[in-house]
């Protein structure tokens, strides 16, 4: 009996081992979107400045995007990113000069895409989700570029100092 005790041991520490050497591959941290309850992933080994960017819903045609802080220095900064909104919401990194308010909107209802250095792909209500992005200085503009939701108010200055 004692033998099953210690195999049953060993067995149910090798899975948590198991469970804990999965990853994304792409030296960020791994999207936990689809993981239950509230779940943080560290971002990769090398750290990087912390940006803490909650996104939520006022109404149905009322949306935000906080970041706190909104300015840091160029190099690896990790993004933590909250959604405490009723539906999935994304954050999508831009490096462009445009305001943040003013970025055109396409027919899809979106902006283009074509200025982003990473995001972090959509994430369920309830779900938190950490990522390190290795930035250059510049203006940026975080946004959730799920339809309709950019226009909605789901859109944020950012800069990076040198």
């Amino acid at each position: 009996m004692r033998g099953m005790v210690r195999w049953s041991v060993a067995a149910t520490m090798l899975l948590g081992l198991a469970a804990g050497c999965g990853g994304s591959g792409d030296g960020g941290s791994a999207d936990t979107s689809g993981a239950g309850g509230d779940v943080t992933v560290p971002s990769d080994s090398g750290g990087g400045a912390p940006v803490s960017v909650t996104a939520g819903d006022k109404s149905d045609v009322s949306q935000f995007l906080t970041v706190q802080p909104t300015t840091v220095a160029a190099g690896k900064v990790t993004f933590t990113f909250k959604n405490t909104g009723n539906r999935q919401h994304e954050m999508i990194v831009l490096k462009t000069d445009t305001p943040f308010d003013q970025l055109t909107v396409g027919s899809d209802n979106r902006v283009s895409e074509d200025d982003s250095v990473g995001e972090i792909s959509e994430t369920d209500q309830g779900k938190t989700v950490s990522k390190t992005f290795d930035l250059a200085p510049g203006a940026y503009v975080l946004v959730c570029n799920i339809e309709k939701h950019y226009s909605q108010g789901m859109r944020s200055a950012f800069t990076v100092t040198p």
